[in-house]
């Protein structure tokens, strides 16, 4: 109170600006937050929307990216189509000129063509005339082949005194065999039975047969066969053993499968039917080309169309003839 009396008006004039100032300085403070507050927030704010610039530039740059390899995509399919294209092109190039070398190529051959059948024309002419001077030429080779094959059974009679007999079996007969005894006749009776060969009668008997005949199935060589017989008949014939009926056991060896056939004929038999056989032959497949049926010759050994058969099978067809 003393203190206050003794400042006086001016004490409270004091006190009363240093409240003025105080009261300025808050405002100011007040002020001062307000600002920084404001501040901060459009900072705050700044900061939001360069973020969703910088988020939005990045999802823009992703895009740009994904746009850029589209477009690097597309580049490479264009430059394939591009390629494609100019190899289809060559390809229709290439295609066309085939073309046309196949046309020209066909022309070419087209002509040729007519070509090779004006001379398949005259070809055919020309063999039809030749064919015809074959036909008469092996016509007479036929007469003649006939008569040479008659000639040499002739001469197998005449000289041998051979001939074949049919009967249950096939009958070989042979004359001349003795010399002292011309008109002797010795021979031996085979039976074929189940592809294989069996000796049934032999006048006169003659010994180890059953060797000749095991030999003769083995090989299937009748030929052969009838030519040791004949020599066997000699050779009895020189030691005095003169014919007389006689009948052998059935020789019959183990059963064996037919071989292949095997026909040896003597020398002038085999040449005559080998010669005749061939124009015979010759003479058939003419007539097949012309169209004309094939000829038959009859023969011991032959079959109607001329094929060589096996002596077994015509041994047993003789003997089933009768």
């Amino acid at each position: 109170m003393e203190g206050d009396r003794a400042g006086g008006p001016a004490a409270a004039d004091l006190r009363r600006d240093m409240a003025a100032v105080r009261a300025a300085c808050e405002r100011r403070i007040a002020q001062g937050r307000d600002r920084t507050a404001a501040a901060a927030s459009a900072f705050r704010g700044a900061i939001l929307s360069a973020r969703s610039l910088a988020e939005h530039s990045v999802a823009h740059r992703e895009k740009l990216n994904a746009l850029k390899d589209q477009l690097r995509g597309l580049e490479a399919g264009l430059a394939e189509a591009l390629s494609t294209q100019l190899k289809k092109e060559s390809e229709c190039k290439l295609t066309s000129e085939s073309i046309s070398n196949a046309t020209a190529t066909n022309e070419q051959l087209r002509g040729l063509l007519l070509d090779q059948r004006a001379r398949r024309d005259d070809f055919a002419n020309v063999i039809s005339h030749q064919l015809q001077a074959i036909e008469a030429l092996e016509a007479n080779v036929d007469v003649m082949g006939k008569k040479n094959l008659d000639g040499a059974i002739m001469w197998y009679n005449k000289f041998l005194g051979f001939r074949v007999v049919a009967g249950e079996g096939v009958k070989f007969v042979f004359s001349k065999v003795d010399m002292q005894s011309p008109d002797d006749e010795y021979s031996f009776c085979i039976k074929v039975n189940k592809d294989e060969y069996s000796l049934i009668q032999c006048t006169p008997l003659l010994k180890d047969t059953e060797e000749l005949v095991k030999d003769l199935n083995c090989t299937n060589d009748l030929f052969k066969f009838v030519r040791i017989m004949r020599a066997r008949f000699q050779a009895a014939a020189i030691k005095g053993v003169h014919p007389a009926i006689s009948l052998c056991t059935d020789t019959s060896s183990t059963p064996i499968s037919s071989p292949p056939a095997v026909s040896v004929d003597t020398t002038s038999e085999g040449t005559t039917n080998q010669s005749h056989s061939r124009s015979r032959s010759k003479n058939q497949d003419t007539r097949a080309k012309r169209g004309a049926p094939p000829r038959s010759t009859a023969s011991p050994l032959t079959s109607g169309s001329g094929t060589r058969r096996s002596p077994r099978f015509a041994a047993a067809d003789a003997g089933n003839r009768h």
